[in-house]
């Protein structure tokens, strides 16, 4: 799973593509900068910037699944894992992800 923000010209849409790959999180960057990216994110309800990471809403991303009983199983898993890395602030509604910029 990953968040997409991209666009031209300054505008920028997000999205979230491969939902169904739950072993890797992050945010791709693309054709914006980061401000337009940070605002991107705020405007769809995904969550912010913070250097070189973002922390996304964890459901805003569970949001994104396809709701199967074995997809949630697994998103779930996920957020444990992320929990045990240090990933997640302290209410665990946000996880943190590595930023790609292209």
């Amino acid at each position: 799973m990953f968040v997409l923000v991209s666009g031209d010209g300054g505008s920028a849409r997000v999205t979230v593509e491969d939902a169904q790959n739950l072993k890797r999180l992050h945010v791709e960057i693309r054709g914006v900068d980061d401000s337009a990216a940070a605002e991107a994110l705020r405007t769809a309800g995904l969550g912010r910037i913070d250097g070189d990471h973002a922390w996304l809403d964890a459901e805003a991303l569970k949001a994104a699944g396809d709701g199967s009983s074995g997809w949630t199983v697994d998103f779930y898993a996920m957020l444990a894992y992320a929990k045990t890395r240090g990933w997640m602030n302290d209410d665990q509604s946000q996880i943190r992800a590595h930023i790609v910029r292209s």
